[in-house]
């Protein structure tokens, strides 16, 4: 399963000062002069919205208005603005590490330099991107049977290619202590199966683009047309193939049908034609023998295609994934670039503009040496004090989680006392990890950022499949110091909040301390909920999977669930899309959860201490304002609708106003009528912690 929960995308920005005025058509508007107060960006509101009617409005309306989205984005959002400051942060590190100024704290400075040299010289990826490409497409012309098939996927995922299935080290399910290997569904260049298997106009719209996007790209590496186009049919039959032996995402997000433990026996026995110990000794995993299989009918269908799909097929499918991955990485020419920047922008970003090279590069050496560039970000700015301050908000959420479980009518005591163990047994990881990562292995050649990237995705992947058979590392950190996210894992059950994300909005000293309860307050409560969301419930205290409700509480759980699923399944996104209530069931568990925690939180930290009146809003208004306002943001269309099939997370509008209509609190903070859109729901209203 994948430990990254809850990808809080980007964001960012200060919390300013202008205070709006009241609306005569507000009837929850406070009366008074505000009081002297920190900052508060005020002008992120819309006066003139009815909080009571679409509160997502009123806290983002002014936000909105004076925002555009960036050329070279799909979206853009407060978290976004906080990335965009990040990465100033990091380029400056970066630009002075290329220029020979190194940090001699920092081991891979000299290396970090030169990575991100080798990526901004454009030049050179003009100059030889093409050639380094092509010597690599001779080799894979050598693929003609089932063996030189293993051994070149073994080959290609080391660089860091997608391709045919995903494989790394994962936690066993059923024994935390336990690391085992695991083949994965995967090999696609769409974003997900359904863009092979859905029949609506505008799906078959994008599959014809995609396939005269191949072509294209085909042709600029030097394939004839009518070879290029056949191919580009080829590459796209087999991938149709391949999609249509993945599970959906709905079915993905349960870790039961997940757990295969099917050994090197069960894969030889599924798919014989395959040669799994060539490929295991190429990927670097010989004598591996423990393996999870995601998804076993896969297996199946893999046997099937490497008796009947031909050499020429394959060759042409790795030659594209190889052909994409370097496009991506912009270790190509600019015409390649520049043709798969197109697709992906006609079909799923909309973004109007590349993103500027450096960015790329900031992002580069973040993913290829993440903890050598997170321990220079988190000497320079993060500080004992912001670590302290974080600290403090998780230990008062999970007091608040625990006096939420006592009250709990519908849970029994057995269950509640094994989720009170739960709870007690979460590890907190805040800012950065105690043990920084070697980069020693990983060669960087700043002549050739294809090579380079190959060389950080082979050294990591061989750092993932080292762990194989020894004890579970659980100091390890699964996202960099930089990042503007935060997760739950539910095989370590473990909350992670990187530095990165540990600024304002989220969390802003200059700020209401009611605002930042409900930004970070309900960012903890959010992953602290997800150890007991759908597919989180389901693992122990120790990171096992088994059953620990008893069966009619679980019951109780699931009615509850259900709940939550069909109220985001009526909510549309955009045009006639609607959000998919399964999908999302997780993220809006937590979403509802989080709110609630932060809630009392911030409920218990003001309690006797009445705080000031800060732009026309109490303590408790601020409070909602600020879980609100960590999601203004604008979506462009084509993004709206890949997100409404592909991302667990509800769209942003949604993430505000789907908790708060759950939320009594809430309603009652802004006194609103019993029958406004904000306060009561066509049905029952639906809570699960």
């Amino acid at each position: 399963m994948n430990a990254l929960r809850v990808p809080f995308l980007a964001l960012a920005a200060a919390l300013g000062l202008s205070p709006p005025a009241t609306s005569a058509a507000d009837p929850a508007a406070p009366a008074g002069p505000a009081a002297a107060a920190p900052a508060f960006d005020a002008s992120t509101l819309d006066p003139t919205a009815n909080p009571c009617q679409d509160f997502y409005r009123f806290a983002c309306g002014g936000w909105i208005a004076r925002n555009e989205i960036p050329a070279d984005k799909a979206r853009w959002g407060r978290f976004d603005e906080l990335q965009e400051k990040n990465l100033e942060k990091l380029r400056d590190l970066l630009e002075a590490y290329a220029a020979g100024k190194v940090d001699a704290s920092v081991k891979a400075a000299a290396k970090l330099g030169d990575l991100y040299g080798a990526c901004l010289n454009e030049s050179t990826a003009e100059a030889r991107g093409l050639a380094d490409l092509l010597a690599e497409w001779t080799r894979i012309g050598e693929v003609k049977d089932p063996a030189s098939l293993a051994k070149e996927v073994g080959r290609l995922q080391r660089q860091g290619v997608p391709v045919l299935f995903g494989f790394a080290s994962t936690v066993d399910f059923r024994d935390a202590t336990q690391v085992t290997g695991e083949v994965a569904q995967g090999g696609l260049s769409l974003p997900d199966r359904d863009y092979y298997t859905r029949e609506d106009d505008r799906t078959r719209a994008i599959r014809q683009a995609w396939q005269a996007h191949v072509e294209k790209m085909l042709t600029l590496a030097g394939v004839p047309p009518g070879k290029a186009a056949a191919q580009a049919k080829g590459v796209a039959g087999l991938e149709t193939a391949i999609a249509a032996s993945h599970w959906t995402r709905v079915e993905m997000r349960d870790p039961e049908r997940l757990h295969n433990r099917v050994e090197l026996a069960g894969l030889e026995k599924a798919a014989p034609r395959f040669p799994w110990t060539v490929y295991l000794a190429e990927a670097g995993a010989p004598g591996l023998t423990a393996i999870n299989a995601t998804t076993p009918r896969f297996l199946v269908e893999l046997n099937r295609l490497v008796e009947t799909t031909p050499p020429g097929t394959w060759q042409a499918y790795l030659r594209w994934r190889l052909l994409q991955t370097r496009a991506s990485w912009r270790a190509l020419p600019k015409a390649f670039v520049n043709q798969e920047f197109a697709f992906q922008s006609q079909n799923f970003t909309g973004a109007k503009e590349l993103a500027p090279r450096w960015k790329h590069c900031v992002a580069v050496a973040d993913r290829a040496l993440g903890e050598a560039l997170g321990q220079a970000f988190v000497a320079r700015h993060f500080g004992a004090d912001a670590k302290a301050r974080t600290d403090r908000m998780v230990a008062e959420i999970e007091r608040a989680m625990e006096a939420n479980l006592a009250t709990l009518a519908w849970m029994d005591e057995p269950t509640r006392k094994k989720a009170q163990e739960k709870l007690h047994a979460i590890v907190n990881k805040v800012g950065y990890p105690d043990t920084w990562r070697s980069y020693d292995a990983v060669q960087v050649d700043r002549a050739s950022l294809a090579k380079s990237l190959a060389s950080a995705n082979a050294v990591e992947q061989a750092r993932s499949l080292a762990k194989i058979g020894k004890p579970v590392d659980r100091k390890e950190w699964e996202m960099t110091p930089p990042t503007v996210n935060a997760y739950y894992n539910p095989q370590l059950n473990e909350m992670v909040f990187p530095a990165g994300i540990l600024q304002a909005p989220f969390y802003d000293p200059a700020a209401p301390e009611a605002v930042n309860y409900g930004a970070v307050g309900m960012v903890v409560g959010h992953e602290l909920t997800h150890g007991f969301d759908d597919e989180g419930r389901q693992f122990d205290a120790q990171g096992n999977l088994r059953e620990w409700w008893t069966p009619e509480v679980g019951k109780k759980f699931e009615a509850k669930a259900r709940c939550v699923a069909d109220q985001y399944s009526g909510y549309t996104v955009i045009d006639d899309v609607k959000l998919d209530g399964k999908l999302t069931l997780g993220e809006n568990i937590a979403d509802l959860g989080g709110v609630k925690l932060a809630w009392v939180a911030h409920q218990s930290a003001s309690a006797g201490k009445p705080g000031p009146v800060v732009a026309g809003l109490t303590p408790d208004q601020q409070f909602f304002v600020g879980v609100a306002q960590i999601w203004c943001s604008k979506t462009r269309p084509e993004q709206a609708r890949l997100r409404a099939r592909t991302d667990p997370h509800s769209s942003p509008q949604h993430r505000v106003n789907g908790p708060l209509v759950n939320t009594p609190a809430f309603a009652a903070a802004f006194q609103c009528p019993a029958a406004s859109a904000m306060a009561a729901l066509p049905t029952v209203r639906c809570e699960v912690w």
